[in-house]
């Protein structure tokens, strides 16, 4: 990583600069809103707002859009019995997935003591009898054989080992047991997970991992004390490719699953435009058009993709 290469990269992400709303006038989706100190310092009264404000934005978002569209049909038929959210955040998708679904029992996970507090505190409030539990996608906190689904909405992009994740996704689940997964390919355009500081497209194809880590870090920096909240809290993992994600492609994700013999039943391929809250209207589906034939271009795929989705079985023993 040059000096030189990280200037550059600041440069063409101020194309387009973006700065995050103030939690304190919208608290939206952010995981970073649990650092700041409107929450970290203040009231008890302030902290269950912020908390509650987090679980109704995924909520809302969840019901306003249901993700049943990223998979281009219902997924109820695979969604029942017991059933984990991998990635629960706020708790606020699995509380809409219950009230959808209907599910015998629901639990969720994620890696923050602070968002299993919201989750627990949104589904009792809303009177939901959710097991939310912190812990790790290589290291669920349940015995063998709990579940009969695992529902994962744009986590394993975030994972250290998507291997190792599947691997405990796989020991979670019973015999016959489903995985919904939808997340973004490392490659799509728009996901590259510097979107508190740019919103310039496809910068992970002109500079490396380190160096756009580098450039984004150095940038909140720049923005003094009030930007804390949002920037880095530690130096590059060794799994990270960019900020906070490990760099997973829809042909790598192909790859293990057939290494690790998971059936797949749905593969769905929708292209950029083809699915999403802001993409209706004759723009998505002028990109729906141009992407739509490269999703089953091996390459091609990683950038016209909208998500990798797949609902994945694991096959019953006699």
């Amino acid at each position: 990583m040059s000096r030189a290469a990280v200037l550059l990269a600041k440069r063409v992400m101020r194309l387009a600069e973006v700065h995050p709303p103030d939690p304190r006038d919208a608290v939206g989706g952010l995981s970073e809103v649990f650092r700041h100190p409107v929450l970290t310092d203040g009231s008890q009264a302030e902290r269950e707002r912020i908390m509650r404000a987090s679980s109704e934005s995924r909520y809302e978002d969840e019901n306003a859009f249901p993700w049943d569209n990223y998979f281009g049909c219902s997924v109820k038929p695979w969604v029942g019995g017991d059933v984990l959210d991998l990635g629960c955040f706020t708790g606020g998708r699995a509380v809409a997935w219950w009230e959808r679904y209907e599910p015998r029992t629901i639990a969720g996970v994620d890696v923050d003591e602070a968002f299993i507090e919201a989750a627990r505190a949104f589904a009792a409030a809303r009177g939901v009898p959710a097991d939310f539990r912190v812990g790790f996608g290589e290291r669920i906190p349940w015995p063998d054989a709990s579940f009969d689904a695992i529902l994962s909405f744009d986590v394993l992009e975030h994972v250290r080992s998507v291997r190792d994740t599947l691997q405990e996704c796989w020991r979670v689940l019973r015999p016959g047991g489903h995985l919904l997964t939808v997340f973004p390919s490392y490659f799509q355009p728009i996901e590259h997970h510097l979107g508190l500081v740019t919103g310039v497209p496809g910068l992970q194809y002109l500079f490396g991992g380190r160096t756009l880590i580098e450039a984004y870090s150095e940038i909140i920096r720049e923005r003094g004390a009030a930007a804390d909240w949002y920037g880095r809290e530690s130096a590059p993992a060794t799994w990270e490719r960019g900020n906070t994600i490990n760099g997973m492609t829809a042909g790598r994700f192909a790859r293990l699953l057939d290494d690790q013999g998971w059936r797949i039943e749905l593969h769905a391929r929708l292209p950029i435009g083809g699915v999403g809250r802001r993409v209706q209207g004759p723009g998505g589906r002028l990109l729906a058009g141009v992407f739509g034939p490269l999703t089953r271009v091996p390459g091609l795929r990683e950038v016209a993709l909208h998500r990798i989705t797949y609902v994945l079985a694991k096959p019953s023993y006699s």
